[in-house]
This record gives structure tokens, C-alpha cells and sequence, in this order.
């Protein structure tokens, strides 16, 4: 008993060991892999999709505030949407609305004022032509003349915003037709000439016609504003520089002048109602140098613009020489005969 009379002795290769180890962890590795870039697409697909949103959101709020500071709140998505970046366009919604609604106010806060200045005005000048012939000290008429001159400002202030007002009424109801724009800034050219003496005024007018359907006194209107703008600002041995370039889709007219550069904040906004970059005493023409301006001039030639499906640009010249205001049209939507489809 206790004696050993045999042994069983079983062997293996030892190469097996290490390829089983080494298929273990290569599965591992594998599913671990598979794992981390089925994680990466997801999350990259999730992104992708999250930064698609956000883009349209992005680009829907940037054309929501479109040219001449008109608001349409009609363009932003996912408005409907239940997570966050619905919550977002929702609050962006409720923003341009208010936004909207301010410069409504501000678009016609011009017609609103000169209605309601109209009759105290009005009472102001009376009264003061009733003291006119009242028997007076001496020294009360020198105090009578200053509030005579601060009824005339008062008043060329409230004429100003009435044409404003009427520009806008008469845009509405204009009748489009062919003419020949090249014609017509050729003869603005020629009455400049003598208007902005000393002033250099030169031309670049094609000799070809340039047909365009819309409202040639509007035009004309447009050119006359910004040509006093440039007189305005232009020294009296500056220069002022009209131009006509007519492409496939329309035609770009150019009034530049010799003078002060602007300000880069207010390159897009000069166009909008009662914005004006013009000091008292930057007349240079033959205009009173505390004559009131409020901005309107260009706001008109914006709404001409905008009636001939164009807009309206400034910026400095490249070699700051001076200042450049473009308009783009391209013409009146012709509207159909009465009778036809």
C-alpha cells in the first residue's frame, strides 16, 4: 500500500497557449474597436445632424433681417421643434418681432411727427406774426427774430418728413415703362455742371442706350439726392463723378466724390430713415451750414432702389480719396394688362 506502480504523464506543445492569448485579445481589441467607432458615428451623425440644424437656424436669422431693416420672421425653422433649438428659434421669433415692431415705428415715426408738428407749428408762426406788429421794446426783436428762425427750421424739418411721407405714398401707386437710363443720367450730368461749380463733376455715361423699365422722374429724384449729398461733402476744389454700368441682370450707377471717408459702422445704415452722419457745420455748398438734416434723402433713394428690385450701397474709396454711393436696379416688375392672364 502507498507504492507507486505507474504514472500517467500527458503533454502539450506550448505554442497553442500563447495563439489562444493572442486570439483572445485580438477579439477584444476588434470588439472594442467596433465598439468606439460605432460610438464615433453615432456621435458624428448626431453632430452632423445638430450642426445642420443649427446652421439653418443660423442662415434663416440672418436673412430674417433683410435689406433696408426689414424684419420677416416667416423664414425661421424648426419653430414646431420640441428640444432646445426649438426653444431657441422661438425666442429668436419672439426677438425679431420686437425688432420688427421697433422699426415700424421708426419708419414712420418721420410722417407720424411732421403730422402732429403741423398745427403747433402752424399756431407758433401766427403768434409770432401777430407780435411782428405789435408795438415792441427795442431789444424784443432781436429775441422775435431768433423764434422766427427757429419756426423756419422747425418748419423746413417738417417739410423735410412730409416728402419723406409723400415719396413713400407715390412709390406705391407708380406706373412702370421703357426708358432709356443712360438718357437720363446724361441730362442730370449736364445740370449738375453748373449746380456744383467750383466742383469738377465728370461723367461716365455709355453712348449706347440702356433700356429699363421703371419710373424715369424717380430715377432722376434718386440721382438728385445723392448728387447734393456729394456736393455736401465734396471741397469746393474737390470733384464729384457720376457713372452707368449696365450689366446682363440690370445697371449700377456710381456717384462718388472727393471728401471726409465714413465711418465703417455706418457704411449700411445711411440708407435707413433719420440716420445721418452729416455735422452742422459739414456744408460746404451754398446751403445754410445749420440747416437740418435728418437722414431722409438716402432713405428715399432706398425705396427707389427697392421699386426697381435693386439696393443700395456706400463705402470708401480704395485709395480714401473719398466716398463711393452705388444703386443697383434692375427694373420694375412689369405688370399685366388689364384684361389679360
Amino acid at each position: 500500500m502507498g507504492e507507486v506502480r505507474g504514472a500517467l504523464l500527458l503533454e502539450q506543445a506550448g505554442d497553442a497557449l500563447p495563439l489562444l492569448t493572442n486570439r483572445a485579445l485580438l477579439l477584444l481589441i476588434g470588439a472594442s474597436l467596433f465598439a468606439l467607432l460605432l460610438a464615433g458615428g453615432v456621435l458624428f451623425a448626431f453632430a452632423s445632424v445638430l450642426g445642420l440644424r443649427i446652421r439653418r437656424l443660423r442662415n434663416a436669422a440672418e436673412r430674417a433681417l433683410r435689406a433696408g431693416g426689414q424684419v420677416d420672421t416667416a423664414v425661421l425653422p424648426l419653430i414646431g421643434a420640441r428640444d432646445e433649438l426649438g426653444d431657441l428659434a422661438r425666442s429668436f421669433a419672439r426677438l425679431l418681432d420686437e425688432v420688427n415692431a421697433y422699426t415700424d415705428y421708426l419708419r414712420t415715426l418721420a410722417s407720424k411727427l411732421s403730422h402732429e408738428l403741423q398745427t403747433p407749428l402752424a399756431i407758433v408762426k401766427s403768434s409770432l406774426d401777430n407780435l411782428d406788429h405789435q408795438a415792441m421794446p427795442a431789444e424784443a426783436h432781436t429775441y422775435l427774430a431768433r423764434a422766427r428762425d427757429g419756426a423756419e427750421r422747425l418748419g423746413a424739418i417738417v417739410r423735410a418728413m412730409s416728402e419723406a411721407s409723400r415719396m413713400e405714398r407715390a412709390i406705391a401707386g407708380v406706373e412702370g415703362e421703357d426708358f432709356d437710363l443712360a438718357a437720363v443720367l446724361r441730362g442730370c450730368v449736364e445740370a449738375y455742371g453748373a449746380l456744383a461749380a467750383p466742383r469738377r463733376v465728370d461723367g461716365d455715361i455709355p453712348a449706347a442706350p440702356v433700356i429699363m423699365h421703371g419710373a424715369p422722374e424717380l430715377v432722376a429724384q434718386a440721382l438728385d439726392k445723392l448728387f447734393d449729398n456729394a456736393r455736401s461733402f465734396a471741397p469746393e476744389d474737390g470733384w464729384i463723378r457720376l457713372s452707368l454700368h449696365a450689366s446682363a441682370n440690370g445697371a449700377e450707377i456710381r456717384v462718388a466724390n472727393s471728401g471726409p471717408l465714413l465711418p465703417p459702422a455706418m457704411q449700411e445704415r445711411l440708407f435707413d430713415s433719420l440716420v445721418s452722419v452729416r455735422p452742422s457745420a459739414a456744408r460746404t455748398g451754398e446751403a445754410r451750414a445749420d440747416a437740418p438734416h435728418l437722414g431722409l434723402g438716402l432713405y428715399v433713394v432706398r425705396m427707389i432702389a427697392d421699386l426697381h428690385r435693386g439696393e443700395a450701397h456706400a463705402r470708401n474709396l480704395g485709395d480714401s480719396s473719398g466716398v463711393e454711393f452705388m444703386i443697383v436696379l434692375r427694373g420694375m416688375p412689369r405688370r399685366p394688362l388689364a384684361g389679360t392672364t
